[in-house]
């Protein structure tokens, strides 16, 4: 069983929006650090929302 990630008070905000993207991009078989943060940090600062993000990258999410 997996154990929830508790948030550290000193993450940042991109870190937590970035490790949620790299966790459903691995379940949907893609390969760790799939994703650079260069690429991230873009729809970050947008305010883009994760499933965006994930679907923009050709990952089902929600279904």
């Amino acid at each position: 069983m997996k154990k929830l990630y508790e948030k550290s008070p000193w993450e940042s905000g991109f870190n937590v929006f970035k490790r949620r993207i790299d966790e459903q991009l691995q379940l949907n078989g893609f390969g760790e650090g799939a994703v650079d943060d260069a690429d991230l940090l873009p729809f970050y600062r947008m305010g883009e929302s994760e499933t965006y993000v994930l679907s923009a990258l050709g990952c089902s999410v929600g279904m």
